[in-house]
């Protein structure tokens, strides 16, 4: 029987004692919970989960886009192939990428570029591996078929929870402080917090070793969105009722993931 092993080694990119030299730090860490297994029902197994934690350090109210957005609590992750699955075949094909990367590395680059729905990319940590076999799309794609898999599970393959893309005209501060905004952005008085939780359970089932991080250019102020047709970058109101606009640089660190043999 395979012997599995569950490895969280934190690694951060700046000392602690310089944390709140920003006036934004978003920290990433991993908790567990107990869960069913993807196939199994009957089965209860630790879950890992990636927490995004928002913090504001300084004495003024902030207002800014999230770093990565949730559909039904699961990240989204970019698959540059093109995908055609059929709902009957989710489930069998989810279940085929089970262990398939045991003892490879990636990085997880989370709001990397500049794709509307800001999913997470993953990029072979090892040249060497990448070279010989570039599985940047077969993993991102693994990974991708998981989750719509267990999106459609929960929603029994009728409910849709897909946020709209931006339009100039829905970018208004009144728009923003309801409805779907209240999901998309983070508003954080002195000294606050914001948590968004992410279920890693696609990462621990395909096996490897995943580092997080968050890209440094990820919090600007526009939003990108679409006017006919055409992807275009739509500026961020400067005030949103007593929260001003953040933009820039912030503290984080980044967290590593291990699954299976090593």
């Amino acid at each position: 029987m395979k012997v599995k092993t569950l490895l969280i080694i934190a690694l951060l990119f700046l000392q602690w004692n310089f944390v709140f030299s920003q006036c934004i730090s978003i920290e990433l860490s991993v908790t567990w919970k107990m869960g069913y297994d993807i196939f199994n029902k009957d089965s209860v197994i630790s879950i890992p989960m990636l927490n995004i934690t928002y913090r504001n350090n300084c004495d003024t109210n902030y207002y800014f886009f999230k770093v990565s957005p949730r559909k039904d609590g699961y990240s989204m992750v970019r698959c540059y192939a093109l995908r055609n699955i059929f709902d009957h075949e989710l489930q069998k094909i989810a279940k085929s990428y089970q262990y398939n990367y045991t003892n490879r590395a990636f990085n997880v680059l989370i709001g990397k570029g500049n794709s509307i729905n800001k999913a997470w990319e993953i990029v072979e940590d090892t040249i060497e591996f990448f070279l010989k076999d570039p599985s940047k799309e077969r993993i991102s794609c693994a990974l991708q078929d998981i989750y719509q898999y267990l999106c459609s599970e929960r929603y029994n393959k009728s409910t849709k929870n897909n946020h709209k893309c931006f339009e100039p005209s829905i970018v208004t501060p009144e728009n923003i402080l309801s409805g779907s905004g209240l999901e998309r952005f983070v508003f954080l008085k002195p000294n606050e917090t914001h948590i968004d939780t992410y279920n890693l359970i696609g990462y621990k089932f395909v096996e490897g070793s995943f580092t997080f991080h968050i890209d440094q250019n990820v919090i600007k102020n526009y939003v990108l969105g679409l006017d006919a047709g055409r992807t275009i970058e739509i500026k961020l109101p400067a005030v949103v009722g007593e929260y001003q606009l953040y933009s820039g640089s912030f503290n984080t660190n980044k967290v590593t993931v291990c699954f299976g043999e090593k």
